[in-house]
């Protein structure tokens, strides 16, 4: 379903840290899931020369363990529909608009407080323009979450609505073998009154110069920073800027394999867990592979080390390591099969200084989803879920169960 899809079973923690590399990269996924999603369907409808996207959803399930406590576990059903909404147009000969979201309503039959909005975080609104060898972008990206699934860090609580929203210009040259980029942008995010400790706005600056070895093949050097300011005091201002290296390998046809890493540094400058004009010096290691092992059997592996903005109240910084394996198995014509697992582990500063206490956490996770592609246009999923935190502080561990299923249809 691509960017169509508004959750996923086994998403990994948010990618915020190195805020302003991942920020980058963000958009990069998000409309190279637009341009598949577009390219896979062909005989989508039409309005004039507009080619659009559009289908329905509905998700129904049971979850053992909604607020994620290890004590006084809260069990509720929850129900999920909307609609996925996108197009494309192809202005002139070298400039084209284009626009994907999905938007839907969650709704907890028992724990009503939890109900709410929800926007893909692959909702994004661009506009490119191409002269020669270069290509002009602005964008809007934005999203609305509620999960806290997602985030391995947090504990003890059903929901975290926030709102995102990443406004920004980027540019992209191609000479010979050459190839640059540079972007800037503006990001806002938002919580409701519990949780407005999460209010700022950053901006962010994202460069990166490579060198194409193969068609397929490219490699270099890519740098980031930013600064980001809390409307309440907790979090920490900061500043943050990483360097590093990268490699995008097409290993063979069946094999692709993107490679970054390189040290990342932080600075804050207001009262907070670590302290006021105090600094972290870290480093982050990204590895993404996917193999077609065979025409029916394919596999992801993913391992994430990164340096993520504070999302617990009071905690400025989380360093995280996150690795997670799925496969996926065509079992028929109609048939999908997909086992997966996920591991995370890391620690985060808690407290006001000086009055610090540190957090450590692992959490595993497992899950199987079965699909099913009932015609061209309609299709269901069943999936199962298992999640399991420790931690060294009390009341911070749980597990959780959960079972869904589902049913799409595109136009």
């Amino acid at each position: 379903m691509g960017w169509l899809s508004v959750s996923l079973l086994f998403p990994l923690a948010a990618a915020r840290g190195q805020d302003a590399l991942y920020n980058a990269l963000s958009f990069d996924n998000a409309t190279a899931a637009q341009a598949n999603q577009f390219a896979l369907q062909p005989d989508q409808p039409h309005l004039g020369p507009v080619q659009l996207a559009l289908g329905v959803y509905a998700n129904a399930g049971y979850d053992d363990n909604i607020n994620q406590a290890q004590t006084g576990a809260q069990s509720d059903v929850i129900l999920r529909g909307g609609a996925n909404l996108g197009f494309t147009w192809p202005a002139t000969d070298r400039s084209a608009l284009q626009f994907g979201t999905g938007i839907g309503y969650v709704h907890y039959l028992k724990y009503k407080s939890n109900n709410g909005l929800e926007i893909s975080p692959d909702s994004v609104l661009s506009y490119a323009v191409s002269v020669k060898d270069a290509t002009f972008s602005a964008f809007d990206q934005f999203s609305v979450t509620r999960q806290v699934t997602t985030e391995a860090a947090l504990a003890n609580q059903a929901t975290l609505p926030r709102f995102e929203n990443s406004v920004g210009v980027r540019s992209e040259w191609d000479p010979d073998q050459w190839t640059f980029l540079a972007s800037y942008s503006h990001n806002n995010e938002f919580s409701d009154q519990a949780n407005d400790y999460l209010n700022s706005s950053s901006e962010y600056f994202f460069g990166r110069a490579g060198w194409y070895f193969a068609e397929a093949t490219q490699a270099g050097l890519e740098a980031s920073g930013g600064w980001t300011v809390y409307q309440v005091p907790g979090q920490g201002d900061n500043d943050n800027v990483s360097v590093g290296g990268y490699i995008d390998w097409r290993v063979r046809p069946s094999t692709h394999l993107v490679m970054r890493g390189g040290p990342t540094y932080y600075r804050f400058y207001s009262q907070g867990p670590t302290g006021a004009n105090s600094s972290l010096s870290s480093y982050y290691v990204s590895l993404e592979a996917s193999q077609q092992l065979t025409d029916f059997l394919s596999n992801q592996l993913s391992v994430d080390r990164s340096v993520n903005a504070g999302i617990s109240r009071g905690s400025s910084y989380v360093e995280e390591l996150a690795a997670s394996e799925s496969l996926s198995w065509v079992l028929t014509q109609h048939i999908t099969v997909g086992p997966s697992l996920t591991y995370e582990n890391g620690h985060q500063p808690f407290g006001v200084f000086p009055l610090l206490f540190t957090e450590n956490y692992q959490r595993y996770g497992g899950g199987l989803s079965l699909g099913w592609k009932f015609t061209d246009h309609l299709s269901g999923n069943v999936s199962y879920s298992y999640w399991l935190r420790d931690s060294n502080l009390a009341n911070r561990g749980y597990s959780e169960n959960s079972v869904q299923a589902g049913l799409n249809y595109t136009f």
